[in-house]
């Protein structure tokens, strides 16, 4: 399943009712199940977009699933990686309409996320989508003296010509029954103090998706260091991570496991000489 990151920002206090709380809280959630994220009042589906060669819109659907009108903006970023980290740089080749909405209790409201310029792509090109919840004025908060505010991160991605979409939702009568493999994908390890400073690179055109990150001994003991969503490679970049695995662990031989994709079954990650 993609992922959909929510931060929980807040709580946002009236003047008077005690300073307010700066920056986000410590509450960051990846939701993996379902097909829409369901927190607090504000939906988002999809939980990822994924753009055909040639394609020029897409549609995100925001819920207000509660009792009081919330408003919301959304906002877009080229998602790169760099030395190992993403990185999110405010870019107008995606536009969001409307970029800011009104949306009335239980009702809902649809954002047409637009290509303005339609150009062929060798290598696939990966943005975020950030949909903010707005502070409003409301009954609650004045009884409360206190309103929680969402965030979300929803991947997009724009197709370089001649592949296929990865996502299963977009798969066509022609694509294969699961996501292939991917092709030139390398990682290496190495020690950083009791654990394991993992670099993967992708040279391929498209993202790899890596989930289930586990480490199989030599003597086929199993040790799970990730479950559920790992990371992103975005397509010709690298990332690396810190995982708990031990040089110790290391020593004694094995191999990395893990799920590329929409792929259900394990496959081993291809490790190039473990660095010391």
């Amino acid at each position: 399943m993609i992922p959909l990151t929510v931060d929980v920002r807040g709580p946002r206090r009236l003047p008077g009712r005690g300073s307010r709380i700066g920056g986000w809280l410590l509450l960051a959630a990846t939701f993996l199940a379902g097909p829409a994220a369901l927190a607090a009042d504000l939906q988002v589906n999809p939980i990822m977009l994924e753009f055909a060669p040639g394609e020029q819109s897409q549609a995100l659907w925001l819920t207000n699933s509660g009792t009081q009108p919330l408003k919301a903006q959304v906002r877009v970023g080229r998602w790169t990686q760099a030395d190992g980290k993403d990185q999110n740089e405010s870019s107008r080749d995606l536009v969001a309409s409307p970029a800011i909405l009104d949306i009335a209790a239980g009702e809902q409201q649809l954002v047409r996320i637009i290509r303005p310029r339609i150009e062929p792509l060798q290598s696939e090109a990966a943005y975020r989508l950030t949909i903010d919840e707005l502070p409003v004025d409301g009954s609650e908060l004045e009884r409360s003296g206190v309103q929680f505010l969402l965030r979300y991160s929803v991947p997009v991605f724009v197709l370089a010509e001649g592949t296929e979409p990865l996502g299963p939702t977009r798969r066509t009568a022609n694509s294969p029954a699961h996501a292939p493999s991917p092709v030139g994908l390398s990682a290496m390890l190495q020690d950083q103090g009791d654990k394991s400073l993992l670099r993967v690179s992708n040279p391929a055109r498209q993202r790899v998706r890596m989930s289930n990150l586990a480490w199989v001994g030599s003597d086929g003991q199993r040790t799970e260091l990730a479950s559920g969503l790992f990371g992103y490679v975005l397509a010709g970049q690298e990332m690396q991570w810190t995982i708990p695995l031990s040089p110790q662990q290391r020593a004694k031989g094995g191999t990395l496991k893990v799920r590329f994709n929409d792929d259900p079954n394990d496959q081993t990650l291809p490790l190039e000489t473990a660095g010391r």
